[in-house]
């Protein structure tokens, strides 16, 4: 590297904390969604604060749930197809050596992110609360960005190969 290259940053979430994230954001949603719910038993301890009753998507109970185990497969299939094509799946983008563009990344870029989007918002049905619409969105956020960061750290490493490749696929969803 020269002296008038600067080595660029990036901001990394690692795979295991995104995770933690996701696991403590829900877990926390859930504790409000089961206090905002005067349809549900009380626990043994009270909150220090009220919460309003939460409103709700006009949804059939086994409806909500029946879209909230689709969304869960859904996730898990994303999430473990793209580990049985290629080994580089869960590497940082450091250690990735070329560009997989076969099985799902021959449309879309991040199948796995999308799994987890999707998942977020089949709670959100699954749960039939608004209230879960916050973290959901929250989460998805958090998703969107590391997509962002790994992609420009791969166009900074594969150059006009990765631009190319980009141009060719959707970041979540196929181009049409």
């Amino acid at each position: 590297m020269s002296m008038n290259q600067k080595k660029k940053k990036y901001f990394w979430i690692p795979t295991q904390a995104m995770g933690s994230i996701v696991f403590w954001v829900w877990a926390i949603s859930g504790v409000f969604w089961w206090f905002s719910n005067p349809a549900l038993p009380k626990l043994p301890f009270e909150l220090p604060f009220k919460i309003p009753i939460y409103p709700m998507i006009p949804l059939p109970f086994w409806v909500g749930i029946g879209i909230g185990i689709a969304a869960l497969v859904v996730m898990i299939v994303l999430d473990q197809l793209p580990h049985r094509t290629h080994k580089q799946h869960d590497k940082h983008p450091s250690q990735i050596s070329k560009i997989i563009t076969t099985g799902f990344y021959s449309k879309i870029r991040h199948p796995t992110y999308l799994g987890a989007i999707q998942f977020n918002f089949g709670i959100v049905i699954a749960f039939r609360s608004l209230w879960m619409l916050l973290p959901a969105i929250l989460l998805s956020l958090m998703f969107y960005f590391a997509a962002r960061q790994e992609e420009k750290y791969l166009i900074d490493k594969f150059g006009d190969e990765y631009i190319q490749y980009k141009a060719r696929t959707g970041m979540f969803f196929p181009k049409i």
